[in-house]
């Protein structure tokens, strides 16, 4: 259960996304297109450095897999509902790309 600890971010990003996608907090909302942006940008460099990948290794206990799964479908979903399709399609890059680096790393 020690992994609990590593996903408090990503389950704080959901939070924030429900609070923004339902209560049209605009400020919130550029911490949600800001949080994306960066994520994109950190999945596009896992996918394309060979460094970024060594770098960002740890020796921590992971996550089961289907955690992460079931954080970015509720993130897609929650993204979908609220109509912000682009920001959507952002989460469904970030969680293929998530994939594809984890399947490397095997």
């Amino acid at each position: 259960m020690q992994w609990l600890k590593q996903i408090i971010v990503d389950l704080l990003a959901i939070v924030v996304i429900a609070l923004a996608v339902f209560y049209d907090a605009s400020y919130l909302s550029y911490v949600v297109y800001i949080y994306t942006a960066l994520l994109v940008i950190a999945r596009l460099f896992a996918l394309f450095s060979e460094n970024f990948n060594a770098i960002t290794k740890k020796n921590v206990s992971e996550a089961p897999l289907w955690v992460y799964h079931l954080i970015y479908g509720i993130t897609v979903l929650l993204l979908g509902i609220g109509g912000w399709y682009i920001t959507a399609g952002g989460w469904i890059f970030i969680w293929i790309a998530a994939s594809i680096v984890h399947k490397r790393s095997i």
